[in-house]
């Protein structure tokens, strides 16, 4: 018995989930983008820049399809769930791997950040004297994290 991988062809999420912008770059078949809009992984806006409903963003949209945050989460695993999930006020993540808080920052959801708050390309470490820079969550992390909360 096969299960259903959930959602279809998560590497088109993951690449919009990287693009500086979210957008959706390929989709794969309009059977798949149609799960992800009515799944509410994304959405597509029309020619007046207001949201779409799921049902009109193929034929009436204009623009890019874009990732939202419940799209992000939906490509996460476990240990990067409970990392974003676990992330403090001000969104640094704490005891967390490195291969998770790298697999976080080329997701775009982490950055890293020096003593002074500057974001930095990588965590700094050299191999020998450990990591220098923490994980903070990025705007699109924050999504993502909200995106597990039931919003009121």
């Amino acid at each position: 018995m096969t299960t259903k991988a959930y959602p279809p062809a998560p590497k088109h999420l993951r690449a919009a989930c990287a693009h500086p912008e979210g957008h959706l770059t390929s989709h794969g078949s309009r059977t798949t983008l149609q799960v992800y809009l009515d799944d509410g992984l994304v959405y597509r806006n029309d020619a007046d820049g207001f949201r779409l409903p799921a049902d009109l963003a193929q034929a009436q949209g204009a623009g890019p399809y874009v990732i939202t945050g419940a799209g992000r989460r939906s490509v996460l695993n476990d240990s990067q769930l409970a990392a974003v999930d676990s992330a403090d006020e001000d969104g640094a993540l704490r005891d967390v791997s490195w291969p998770t808080a790298a697999a976080l920052a080329r997701l775009a959801l982490v950055e890293y950040r020096d003593a002074d708050g500057i974001p930095q390309p990588t965590d700094g470490d050299d191999g020998r004297t450990g990591p220098k820079h923490r994980p903070y969550l990025t705007a699109a992390g924050l999504d993502a994290a909200r995106a597990a909360k039931p919003q009121p």
